[in-house]
């Protein structure tokens, strides 16, 4: 024996031995308590965002009722009846009408009732017109004379065995008499369905509870222990408690609701969990003694094989490096060179690290560019747009900025003479051209381009207007120098950093259709929008202007012909000075929404254009010549390659606008100057599925790739994603992967940390 113990193979495998076992066992009881405490945590925060869910849904359903009943109470109609003294049958039949109407159109109210004190009459929308003898739900009458609730507030109230939430109007803190009342009762069932009916799922109830301790909405009736229990609960805020019921241990979450004097309650058995988190706890101490044996079993083979680790590892990292090494500069080690092996693996791993600092550093621009065209199509920075773009640009070193917008003229004929990465290309050259300049006069200025016919400029410049319009003029003469492009610039005022960013992008982007209608080549500013708003006088008749467009559209030429015929017999009885503003009208109207086609690109402002002619009669054969030239080239879109052109051109639009919450098909379709019809059918024809259905599935792809690749809130990610509202934005992730965002997110972090382990 003693001569077993002095072999050095077996004294390091009994020290590693020793070694394993003191950290292995502590670790896997620690661990398996840590993860205990980490579940718990987990479902009690999902709990309580839950229940904040609730109550904020119950709150808002629960005004919107009472401004409903406001609104009820105040129709005319309802009004005349409640304060006649006289009783007259159309009267109560209009009030009964009226009384219908309005609870066909609200879901949640199940019945109401007029009543008529003076009358002593009750109109109940189930039974009709009766006297206050035979009007079934005597309680709701004593309540009216004797004991109104407090002003909007919803009470818990039975009748004829059924339990209802009802509202009293009107009803003040004064309790002053009125001639008339409306009373609501509301549906508890459908209440309950809509509020309530996805926690059975989540394995959890809620209720709500009143001041006097009733259950006025929830899934678990009126249960006496549970409501008995919840009375002795002292508030805790947003603390969990403990709640033994029945031998039953559940933990209790709350929330008030101000409006009401309620509270909302959450009601979690962990029974069932605590039985699975103890099992996997002995999962995890089994698998971990199991690991520990077979430690001790590779410990004492490898306590023999002093070297043979080392061979491992240099043969491992050798495969590596042969792999590696048709992509590298490194040279082959000589076999049996187990240092060379282990240098030239971290030679390669420093390389590799070398050349991740440099794709980020080279990813910089693309990350500041997201920033800001997120600023822009949303209008308002969050914290974490603020964050970025503070660390990427010194546009936010003053509180002021300007926004310009460069709009590249005749954009069609740029379109069909470059591809989309060409056009990139030079929208991203006037950008370079532009920042030099401003560089010059110690300024910034950021670009923004948008995937259309325009980019914008984020100028932070401390100089009066003139200067900056001048500074413009000299890139738009620079862009057509070097770029060769022609360009219509406009600029804002001086803007705070906290004003809505993207309704100023959308008035600059319209102060450059101003070239148009004057025909001026210059840099528009606000101070010209005056003269836009008085051309833009309505038409008398505007119904057969968009009959036009839609002719236009469909490629209808003899409607087209008899609708022009229309539109300039209209005009052929009016003063000359009102024809020509009718005539500016109805070309700045075609040229909004044709104008990335050629027919009408040649228009050398409106003014000018209109004086080229003698007669109306020549004005109308022009226009209808412009128009059939349009409808000449939407036909000539219908070939193969250019569907693929232009849903390809869809799909970039919606890859760039993506966190635009008003993103549309109508907006894409626009930008390809298409009908929303022909634009869906060209997507659904070329790409195989629906253009709506392309954006919502980019949305949640995105919500993916920012629940796993960054620690945004879940919030924050909806809206960086462009969704509009919360509930669709969980409504449809769910939908599409089967999961929260949370769960999501928990999911595959979870799984990434196991494949690293």
């Amino acid at each position: 024996m003693r001569h077993l113990f002095s072999k050095n193979y077996v004294r390091i495998y009994l020290w590693i031995g020793m070694i394993f076992t003191m950290i292995i066992i502590p670790f896997s009881m620690f661990l398996a308590n840590q993860f205990s405490k980490y579940a718990y945590s987990q479902m009690d925060l999902f709990n309580r965002d839950t229940m904040l869910q609730t109550a904020s849904r119950t709150e808002f359903l629960l005004n919107k009722l009472k401004a409903y009943g406001l609104h009820m109470y105040q129709d005319r109609t309802v009004q005349e009846w409640l304060q006649s003294a006289d009783r007259s049958p159309l009267d109560d039949m209009d009030a009964l009408h009226a009384l219908t109407n309005y609870m066909s159109t609200e879901p949640f109210i199940k019945r109401a009732y007029l009543v008529n004190v003076h009358k002593e009459q009750a109109i109940d929308s189930l039974k009709g017109l009766v006297s206050f003898e035979k009007f079934v739900d005597a309680a709701m009458l004593k309540k009216i004379r004797e004991d109104r609730p407090l002003f909007l507030q919803f009470f818990y109230h039975e009748t004829g065995g059924e339990p209802y939430l009802a509202l009293i109007v009107p009803s003040t803190p004064a309790r002053k008499d009125h001639r008339g009342y409306l009373v609501l009762l509301l549906d508890n069932r459908a209440l309950q369905e809509n509020l309530l009916g996805l926690n059975k799922e989540l394995g959890m109830d809620l209720m709500i509870v009143d001041g006097q301790g009733r259950n006025v909405l929830g899934t678990t009736g009126n249960d006496a222990a549970i409501l008995n229990e919840l009375r002795h609960l002292k508030p805790a805020g947003s603390e969990t408690q403990v709640m033994t019921v029945r031998g039953m241990q559940l933990f209790v979450n709350s929330a008030p609701l101000a409006s009401q004097k309620w509270t909302v309650y959450s009601l979690t058995e962990l029974k069932a969990f605590k039985h699975q988190a103890q099992a996997f706890q002995t999962k995890i101490v089994g698998y971990s003694l199991l690991l520990l044996v077979l430690l001790l079993l590779a410990a004492f083979w490898n306590s023999r094989r002093m070297v043979k680790p080392f061979r491992r590892l240099a043969d491992q990292l050798q495969r590596r490096i042969v792999q590696e090494s048709r992509h590298s500069a490194l040279a082959l080690p000589a076999a049996g060179d187990e240092y060379s092996i282990l240098k030239n693996g971290i030679e390669l791993l420093s390389s590799r690290v070398d050349e991740m600092h440099q794709s980020l550093r080279g990813h910089s621009g693309l990350i500041k560019a997201e920033y800001l065209r997120q600023w822009l199509l949303q209008g308002r920075m969050n914290r974490t747009l603020r964050e970025g773009i503070a660390r990427e640009s010194e546009l936010l070193a003053s509180d002021l900025i300007r926004l310009a917008v460069v709009k590249i003229d005749a954009y069609r004929d740029a379109a069909e003479t470059y591809d989309f990465a060409s056009r990139q290309l030079l929208k991203y050259a006037m950008g370079n051209i532009a920042g030099e300049i401003f560089a010059g006069e110690s300024g910034t200025l950021e670009t923004i381009d948008l995937a259309g016919d325009h980019i914008v400029f984020l100028i932070g410049l401390d100089r009066d207007d003139a200067e900056v319009r001048k500074l413009l003029e000299t890139i738009k003469g620079h862009i057509a120098t070097y770029v060769r492009l022609q360009v219509t610039i406009a600029v804002s005022d001086l803007k705070h950093l906290e004003d809505d960013l993207r309704s100023v992008y959308d008035f600059v982007l319209e102060l450059t259709l101003l070239k148009f209608i004057s025909g001026e080549d210059k840099v528009y500013t606000e101070g010209d929008y005056e003269s836009y708003v008085r051309l833009l006088q309505p038409l008398s008749d505007p119904k057969s202007l968009d009959k036009l467009l839609v002719a236009v559209k469909s490629g209808k030429k003899d409607q087209v012909v008899l609708l022009l015929e229309e539109l300039f017999g209209q005009m052929a009885a009016v003063k000359y000075s009102e024809c020509k503003v009718r005539l500016t009208v109805i070309l700045f109207t075609i040229m909004k929404e044709f104008d990335k086609l050629r027919a009408l690109q040649g228009v050398d402002g409106i003014d000018k254009q209109l004086d080229r002619f003698s007669t109306l009669q020549e004005a109308r054969h022009w226009l209808e010549a412009e128009l059939f030239a349009v409808m000449d080239q939407l036909s000539s879109r219908k070939g193969g390659d250019r569907k693929e052109k232009l849903a390809e051109e869809m799909i970039n639009y919606v890859l760039y606008h993506i966190h635009d919450p008003m993103l549309s098909v109508e907006a894409i379709a626009e930008h390809v100057s298409l009908s929303a019809k022909y634009a869906r059918s060209i997507f659904q024809e070329v790409r195989g599925v629906s253009l709506s259905n392309y954006i919502l599935n980019t949305r949640i792809e995105k919500v993916k790739e920012l629940l796993v690749t960054t620690t945004m809130s879940v919030a924050d990610i909806g809206e960086r994603s462009g969704f509009l509202t919360r509930s669709h934005y969980f409504t449809a992730f769910k939908k599409a992967t089967g999961l929260t965002p949370n769960q999501y997110r928990l999911h595959h972090t979870e799984g990434e940390g196991g494949e690293a382990e």
